[in-house]
């Protein structure tokens, strides 16, 4: 081997510096704790309120999240992709910036005001009990609050803060798990909702001010009003297409289910979908760094067997770390569930556990829409997710149909995901040798555009 295939080879295997590490620990450390205190209040909650009630709390948060996910158009993804581009091109990135995260907090602001009007008709027409239509209020008012939370995180990436983000995070979990479980213990479901959107808006706030703060600072003060680039509203809707799709594998289930199987079985499902949120927000971060190390090849023109061995290696990695993950949980997970929640809910860690080793069978193919929209491929990602929901969607249907009782019903649905999470994996894995990747062409800006760039930092 030449001095120069090992210089090259060198350099695609290095591991990863302190600053990569501590931006990995930071949004790892933020996934957990949006994962784990949510889950510690959800105790809280059934323990103090009961199957219904805490039922009906998680159902109105599910409702306002199927909203929040319809309405957002989800211009974080524009922001990260245009606001570099309009910087390069015209030093104008800052007022875009500031512009998107106006447009953001608009819309969120829109989207709760039209979301509690809509209770309120409901309401008045009798559709909705009082109890029903304040927890819709109030968990609607939480969830629009965060709607500008992943437009500032853009902006906090662009400036190179990630760490600062994942810390923001941290900090808005905290306080609201304070807030909720001090107006669950002072009022009951009701004040447990008002805290965790009085949180929700307080943090907002911080975030959205740091956000402004450090883009300012990191590309400059606003000089001229902002433009929009050519291009920028097609591909919002098509990326908001894509996790509007998405995000119906997640919170639209726990309404189907609510609707479907009321109150408890939206309660097991929550439950036993805890120890899979866990593992599948570790596996968070790696998809996040390892998306500018395949945008990168393409732009290098590095070449595709490049992107295969990274990716590859990634799944083996994750493999391994799926198994001791289900291994160690396996003995451990009823026992749990059952301390934690009540032996009432005992029977729901054989579905935790089916639920789990389906977040560990994706796991091995995470990366499967970071490929396809690093190597230019978003048609990929918006059919597979499609199908996937649809799928999903399916596999609750059936299971409503053929069980009867509450745990009937979620052990099957959970057999079905585990077996969808199996075909999705081996076909990700399948097309991975069919991946192409063609550089394209370079167009070299300016001097004087090319200062306008500011210095990027993962």
């Amino acid at each position: 081997m030449s001095i120069n295939t090992r210089s090259r080879s060198s350099r695609h295997v290095r591991p990863p510096g302190g600053r990569q590490l501590l931006t990995f620990t930071s949004l790892s450390s933020a996934g957990l704790g949006e994962a784990v205190l949510p889950t510690l209040s959800l105790i809280a909650l059934v323990r103090m309120t009961g199957t219904q009630i805490s039922g009906q709390v998680i159902f109105a948060q599910s409702v306002a999240g199927l909203w929040f996910l319809v309405s957002n158009p989800g211009l974080e993804d524009a922001t990260q992709r245009f606001v570099p581009l309009e910087q390069r091109r015209s030093g104008r990135g800052t007022a875009l910036f500031l512009l998107l995260l106006r447009w953001s907090t608009g819309i969120g602001l829109a989207a709760t005001a039209l979301a509690l009007v809509a209770v309120l008709a409901a309401r008045l027409l009798g559709l909705v009990p009082d109890g029903l239509a304040l927890m819709l209020a109030l968990a609607i008012v939480g969830r629009g609050a965060i709607v500008p939370y992943a437009t500032a995180g853009a902006g906090l990436a662009l400036a190179s803060r990630l760490r600062t983000f994942g810390m923001l995070r941290v900090l808005a979990a905290l306080l609201s798990f304070a807030l909720s479980l001090v107006g669950l213990w002072a009022g009951g479901p009701l004040l447990y909702l008002a805290g965790q959107a009085a949180g929700a808006l307080a943090m907002a706030a911080v975030i959205c001010l740091t956000a402004t703060r450090t883009a300012v600072s990191a590309l400059g003060p606003v000089t001229e009003h902002a433009r929009l680039p050519a291009g920028l509203i097609p591909f919002t809707f098509q990326t908001s297409v894509g996790t509007t799709v998405a995000g119906i594998s997640d919170t639209g289930i726990l309404t189907i289910a609510g609707l479907l199987g009321g109150p408890s079985l939206v309660t097991v499902l929550k439950i036993a979908m805890a120890p899979g949120r866990f593992y599948a927000n570790l596996t968070i971060p790696v998809t996040t760094m390892l998306f500018p190390r395949i945008t990168q090849a393409v732009a290098t023109g590095t070449g595709s067997a490049f992107i295969k061995r990274i990716v590859r290696r990634t799944s083996v990695l994750l493999s391994v770390s799926g198994v001791v993950t289900a291994v160690v949980a396996f003995p451990l997970i009823g026992t749990v569930i059952a301390m934690a929640y009540g032996t009432e809910y005992a029977d729901a860690g054989a579905v935790a556990m089916l639920l789990l080793c389906t977040a560990c069978v994706k796991g091995i193919a995470c990366w499967s829409n970071t490929l396809a929209l690093g190597v230019g491929k978003p048609g990929w990602r918006l059919s597979y997710l499609t199908a996937e929901a649809a799928l999903l969607v399916a596999a609750l249907l059936v299971a409503h149909w053929s069980a009867s009782g509450t745990v009937a019903t979620a052990l099957h649905f959970a057999s079905g995901t585990l077996a969808l999470a199996a075909l999705g994996s081996g076909f990700w894995l399948a097309i991975l040798g069919r991946v192409t990747v063609t550089a394209p062409r370079s167009e070299a800006p300016a001097p004087a555009e090319r200062a306008a760039l500011p210095l990027q930092r993962v």
